[in-house]
């Protein structure tokens, strides 16, 4: 009689512990993932967590998760944005209630019987297994890259029917307010563009441009008190340019995925034009936004 196949070992959840912790600031975005199973076709648990330095807390679920640590994952805040691909949600937001909401999440995965396994330094003091925090960061560079890369068609468009940049900065600079001084940056590989992506105060058009398209360039404008604006070329829409505000130097903040950050606009790619919507779209909002983090 043949001798019964041997049957896999199942992940069993670690027991974990929790103190207290301050508060931490982070950011929100949008991601991609590649669907795998974890380096060198090393088994991952269900759930995997990390705190990502740029994103946020990210939850990782293996290929052959069950539903009910998707279930799980959406009952406790955590979310796919617009244009993720693959297996990969973010929590909503850093703000002082997450170390409790994440306590209670693991528990209630631990009750379930659903396997997981973390790396949260800056939220629990008990910081976990490190390979969670790598696979999560690995998986982040490398879904960047490839959705920058799935964009490379479009970017060649944008490059070649997109606006004169640096003449429509040198234009609109005169046509602003105060004085204003510009200048063009070009990105020449996407790792460029995503570092640059920490710059960005948006949370809106300019931020899902910069984060799904190949951004090959963009016009950077100082203004008074040092504030400064980014110019790109709106994906998708012929002349036309998104304009949005630059983090403030010197002043640390949270900037992505701030719910009062001066939202970009789409202006036409015309310096006239462009100077009065965003003198009175863009501007307005981006010195009172500017203000409130100078003088809280």
């Amino acid at each position: 009689m043949p001798e019964p196949a041997e049957q896999p070992t199942p992940y069993l959840p670690q027991e974990l512990t929790f103190s207290s912790t301050s508060g931490t600031n982070s950011t929100r975005t949008s991601v991609a993932l590649l669907g795998t199973d974890g380096p060198a076709g090393e088994r991952m648990p269900p759930i995997s967590l990390g705190d990502h330095e740029q994103v946020g807390v990210i939850a990782v679920t293996s290929t052959d998760a069950p539903a009910a640590a998707h279930t799980l994952l959406a009952e406790h805040g955590f979310w796919r944005p617009r244009g993720v691909f693959g297996s990969i949600l973010i929590h909503d937001r850093y703000d002082h209630d997450v170390p409790a909401r994440l306590r209670r999440f693991l528990a209630d995965a631990d009750r379930q019987g659903i396997g997981e396994e973390y790396h949260l330094p800056r939220i629990l003091a008990d910081a976990g297994s490190p390979a969670a925090g790598k696979r999560v960061d690995e998986l982040w560079r490398d879904n960047q890259q490839r959705e920058y890369r799935r964009c490379q068609r479009e970017a060649v468009r944008i490059a070649t029917f997109g606006s004169d940049l640096e003449s429509l900065a040198h234009g609109l600079c005169h046509r602003l307010p105060g004085e204003w001084a510009s200048h063009v940056t070009d990105f020449a590989d996407p790792d460029s563009q995503l570092d640059f992506f920490d710059d960005l105060w948006d949370n809106a058009s300019l931020a899902s441009a910069w984060m799904q398209f190949r951004v090959p360039r963009t016009a950077i404008l100082t203004g008074p008190d040092r504030l400064e604006l980014v110019m790109i070329d709106r994906p998708l829409h012929r002349d036309q340019v998104l304009v949005g505000a630059r983090s403030l130097d010197g002043i640390t903040h949270d900037y992505f995925g701030d719910d009062n950050a001066p939202h970009a606009i789409a202006a036409p790619a015309e310096a006239v034009r462009a100077a009065h919507a965003v003198s009175r779209r863009l501007l307005p909002r981006y010195h009172q936004a500017a203000r409130r983090l100078k003088n809280p």
